[in-house]
């Protein structure tokens, strides 16, 4: 029974509540949640390196290597929040982007 225990992700979890990691995580896997995402848009739309740190860090992340989660938790914190902080403003103007219609940006 103890090694099930120590096995248990719900026992992973009651520790980071505990130590009061929680955030921290769940931070982090928001932030590979954008990435994921951004790597899917950028098949959409084609790539955007360098339009917005969303995509900046997407385009530097190779899930061949790393998971996005892995890569997440790499990022320095001041990268983490600024990526966590314009990432709603990202998702808005990539999903203008993606329902516009065509041609629309030439008007």
């Amino acid at each position: 029974m103890p090694d099930r225990m120590a096995r248990d992700p719900a026992l992973d979890t009651l520790a980071e509540i505990a130590n009061d990691n929680l955030a921290e995580r769940l931070r982090h896997e928001a932030a590979a949640r954008i990435l994921v995402a951004a790597r899917r848009v950028g098949d959409l739309v084609g790539p955007r390196h360098g339009e917005h740190l969303v995509d900046t860090l997407a385009s530097g992340w190779d899930p061949r290597v790393v998971t996005a989660l892995e890569y997440a938790e790499g990022l320095p914190v001041r990268v983490l929040d600024g990526m966590l902080g314009t990432a709603p403003r990202w998702a808005r103007a990539m999903r203008d982007l993606i329902e516009s219609p065509p041609g629309a940006a030439a008007a």
